[in-house]
């Protein structure tokens, strides 16, 4: 096996997929599918401002955030913290923020803040894992993730993310776990199925990971990724 090839599909697969998914995990991305049949969620109830000036303040924050004017969207939704305390998601949209621009110090004591407050939101939970996560600390991390997972279990991204804390734990057993429980949520998933091959590359599980791969192709027979990792593992 030529090892230099195997490790540039391995670093392209490494940064890209489990950056892309602990990022869009953490967030709640409208892309992961909900499962029918699995346990039911319920909606968070939008909350609006009680004063006047909130509800301008926030309006703009709204307005910067969705621009990515984050640092003008962070003044404005700090600014609505000190007004209304128990406005919850002003202070969420502030901890996705923090996320974003990669201060993750400060996100985690906003979601810490708000699983303070509300036990049982999964968002908030997945949100504070991957701010633990970037943080390297990822006991805690794998904690607030199983949390999410208990609260919404509908999420295939979040088992990504718990595989991956428990990857890095060196518990490969469980990671596989969390892996598998994912592709069944959303088993044609690219990045999911390329993210699982190279784990089990990494664990010298080349059959397996062949297998993975072939899915791979059936749905994109020019996916160079997987291409590229076909050629290189082990038969």
């Amino acid at each position: 096996m030529e090892i230099a090839l195997l490790v540039i599909a391995l670093v392209i697969v490494g940064i890209f997929a489990r950056r892309y998914y602990l990022s869009f995990s953490a967030y709640g991305s409208k892309k992961e599918k909900a499962v029918h049949g699995r346990q039911k969620v319920p909606v968070r109830p939008q909350q609006t401002p009680r004063t006047t000036e909130a509800k301008v303040l926030y309006s703009q924050a709204m307005t910067y955030f969705e621009r990515g004017e984050l640092d003008e969207a962070e003044k404005r939704l700090v600014e609505i913290t000190t007004i209304e305390k128990d406005f919850n998601d002003a202070r969420h949209k502030l901890g996705l923020i923090y996320l974003k621009k990669g201060e993750f110090e400060k996100a985690e004591e906003i979601f810490k803040q708000l699983v303070a407050k509300v036990k049982d939101d999964a968002i908030y939970h997945s949100n504070l894992g991957r701010a633990l996560y970037e943080q390297e600390k990822f006991q805690e991390a794998l904690a607030s993730y199983l949390k999410s997972i208990g609260l919404d279990d509908t999420r295939p991204g979040r088992f990504v993310s718990a595989a991956e804390v428990y990857r890095l734990l060196g518990d490969k057993e469980k990671a596989q776990e969390m892996y598998k429980k994912a592709l069944v949520l959303d088993p044609s998933n690219i990045e999911y199925l390329l993210t699982f091959a190279h784990f089990l590359i990494e664990d010298e599980k080349y059959a397996k990971a062949r297998f993975y791969l072939e899915k791979v192709l059936k749905l994109q027979p020019d996916n160079k990724i997987a291409l590229e990792m076909m050629k290189e593992i082990k038969d």
